[in-house]
């Protein structure tokens, strides 16, 4: 039987692939990470974009982090930075102050996670419970500051936990 996608077979396909250092450059996914000044960030990788490898430590402890954040009550209307046809999930994201970032390497632009909408209230790492802000401090990005990245790529160099690329 093949995996399909959304299903619990398909996302163990995508978790043992990155659990073992390869990017799951088949499936797109999302992740949640943190900046250096403690805000909080989702990210879509599109297939190609690299993702940090704490991710990958577990499927039920990511599966938990996702359906916190998704759970958030709505701050605000977010602004719209990248038009795509569809900015459902990204626009959903910083209605709930998370930064909504997607892996763009298509586009005629130098390849990298951009933010495609900004919360108008961030959500910061200080605000959530114990378990939410030790799974997201695995993911943080030391080197960068999601206030300050609207017009280029985010850098993800200072990934503590190394990136799965």
């Amino acid at each position: 039987m093949v995996a399909k996608p959304g299903g619990r077979e398909w996302d163990e396909a995508i978790w043992a692939a990155g659990a073992a250092g390869d990017r799951p450059d088949w499936a797109d996914v999302m992740w949640y990470g943190v900046d250096a000044d403690g805000r909080v960030g989702m990210f879509t990788s599109g297939g190609p974009g690299p993702i940090p490898r704490a991710v990958f430590l577990d499927l039920d402890a990511y599966n938990a982090l996702g359906q916190h954040l998704r759970g958030l009550p709505v701050v605000g209307r977010p602004e719209l930075l990248i038009r795509y046809k569809r900015t459902a999930v990204w626009q959903r994201a910083a209605e709930r102050g998370l930064f909504a970032f997607n892996y763009e390497y298509d586009r005629g632009r130098p390849a990298g996670y951009r933010l495609v909408a900004r919360p108008v209230a961030p959500v910061s790492l200080a605000e959530l419970p114990e378990w939410v802000r030790r799974q997201l401090s695995e993911a943080c990005l030391c080197g960068e500051s999601f206030t300050t990245v609207a017009e280029r790529v985010a850098d993800l160099s200072g990934v503590r936990c190394g990136l799965v690329a």
